[in-house]
């Protein structure tokens, strides 16, 4: 593979569903390995934008996703508030296995997020691992933004709020690897199916007609699953529309307002934006990250 490329190009606009409890403000950092310390499957992702006005790739506008780790836990958020240790899923109705959201209680964790611009083929390519929970990987999008001297960003302009999911048959076959044998509801509840899905998201992310598919399609980066999986998406956005919260949203790196040890930029003027990275493919991220 000698460049990227748009995957299951379809123009189909991408249905806007909930951004869930577990998004920072704050903690976002601009990268593309988003692993860190973390255990798992090595996952790469190739996540392409299009313009659903005239179905041409979208170059520089940045891709922001967030997921959670191999035993179903997102950064900042380890354990659920203290009144709430003993609480069980719920049962039945639209809300069927959800627990309250766990409070964020460690602000400097910032794994499995972060943000990249799209190349100039309309791709934004990540390191991470596959995720432990009911297997959905979080994005938004912004079409203009401008990054901050952290090595965050700020932006205006949302154009898109969505969820992407996996196949529940390879779901089923990772279950069966380390770390995701750890995870504690793998023996009781089990992992969610993408049709039970809380809140009808899964649904909800195919559009009222069925029209847009959301689950990755995936290859394997070697000759057996545990070498490691590449998922390619694409999205389809109106650039004129918010997807979502139009309000001034600004990041800052692992670090909150509310915190005492919070910091803030120098200016949140207008910066700016940086010229596309140099194009190159999932596999030479994992290459070049291998020969270090």
């Amino acid at each position: 593979i000698e460049d990227t490329r748009l995957q299951n190009n379809s123009c189909v606009l991408t249905p806007v569903v909930t951004e869930g409890p577990y998004y920072h403000v704050q903690g976002h950092p601009i990268r593309q390995n988003i692993a860190e310390l973390q255990d798992g499957l090595l996952l790469l992702l190739d996540i392409g934008v299009i313009d659903v006005e005239t179905c041409q790739p979208l170059p520089n506008v940045l891709v922001d996703i967030w997921q959670a780790n191999a035993t179903g836990h997102y950064a900042g958020h380890p354990d659920p508030a203290p009144h709430l240790v003993d609480e069980q899923p719920q049962v039945g109705g639209k809300r069927a296995g959800l627990l309250s959201a766990f409070p964020r209680t460690k602000f400097e964790e910032t794994f499995l997020r972060g943000a990249w611009p799209t190349d100039r083929n309309g791709v934004a390519q990540f390191t991470s691992y596959y995720t432990g929970r009911a297997t959905h990987i979080h994005a938004k999008v912004f079409p203009t933004w401008s990054p901050l001297p952290n090595g965050t960003f700020t932006s205006t302009h949302l154009a898109h709020v969505g969820q992407f999911f996996f196949d529940d048959d390879i779901n089923m076959r990772i279950d069966n690897v380390h770390p995701y044998i750890l995870n504690p509801i793998r023996t009781t509840r089990g992992r969610t199916r993408n049709w039970r899905d809380s809140l009808n998201i899964f649904e909800d992310s195919r559009g009222p007609e069925g029209a847009y598919d959301p689950v990755f399609r995936l290859d394997l980066l070697g000759g057996v699953l545990a070498q490691g999986v590449i998922g390619y998406i694409t999205m389809s956005t109106p650039l004129r529309i918010g997807g979502g919260d139009a309000r001034r949203t600004t990041y800052y790196h692992g670090t909150s307002p509310t915190h005492p040890r919070s910091s803030r930029p120098t200016s949140l003027g207008t910066l700016p934006l940086p010229a596309p990275p140099p194009t190159k493919t999932a596999h030479d991220v994992f290459n070049a990250q291998h020969r270090a």
